[in-house]
């Protein structure tokens, strides 16, 4: 792993610890992932985001929790139903935010995707040139924090199946408390559209529209029928 060029990259803040494979939980609580086998873990910064630096010699992640004051009052259920994509020019700006893979901010977004299959929350993924090497990223929104991750090999065999299950492991220390109240709500709201569809079939159907009947004209003293009444 080249942390000394993440470090140069952070500046002051760093922090010196290091973990190896397996689940890693941020002590800050933003984030959380599991680290593949053979890789080692380095905490580069606890505050005011989280940076880990994960890889081994052939492959590095930069796994990031970042406060988000635009999604701090999100519900649950809102930001599991966020299904835009992020604009490119947001993803560009978070690519070149990452200086040891963009140190000239020249990052490039070649593809990006929305996945809503994988887990239960929505996952933004992108690949990006510009870099020293094809960089994969993943973007998965919690209220008041983004968990985002930056992948990249150097060497070996591909990779890519690596990064993405290390993207599918990435999680929030609140995940299972929120998860709770999203399924809660989605039970809550399925509840209220059945009554109001069961209610809107009990309604009378609409009555059926009456013969039209001419309208009797205005009887005159003249008229027979008022005749016989003054006989």
């Amino acid at each position: 792993m080249r942390a000394l060029a993440l470090a140069a990259a952070i500046g002051v803040g760093l922090v010196a610890t290091a973990a190896y494979a397996g689940p890693w939980s941020d002590p800050a609580g933003r984030v959380n992932f599991t680290a593949p086998n053979g890789w080692v873990t380095d905490v580069r910064r606890d505050n005011p985001q989280t940076i880990v630096l994960s890889g081994n010699a052939n492959n590095e992640c930069y796994v990031l929790g970042t406060p988000n004051p635009n999604t701090a009052s999100n519900t649950p259920i809102a930001l599991k139903r966020a299904t835009n994509p992020i604009t490119p020019e947001a993803w560009t700006a978070t690519a070149n935010a990452i200086s040891p893979m963009f140190p000239n901010h020249n990052a490039h977004l070649e593809t990006q995707t929305v996945d809503t299959t994988t887990g239960f929350w929505p996952i933004q993924r992108a690949t990006f040139s510009g870099g020293e090497q094809p960089v994969m990223a993943a973007l998965t929104s919690r209220p008041g924090v983004d968990l985002i991750a930056f992948c990249w090999t150097y060497g070996g065999p591909d990779a890519t199946a690596t990064y993405e299950r290390l993207f599918a492991s990435l999680g929030n220390n609140n995940d299972a408390q929120w998860q709770q109240r999203a399924e809660q709500q989605e039970t809550e709201q399925a509840a209220a559209q059945a009554a109001a569809a069961a209610a809107a079939a009990q309604q009378p159907a609409t009555q059926a529209q009456q013969p039209n009947q001419a309208a009797e004209p205005p009887r005159t003293m003249n008229d027979p029928r008022s005749r016989r009444r003054h006989n």
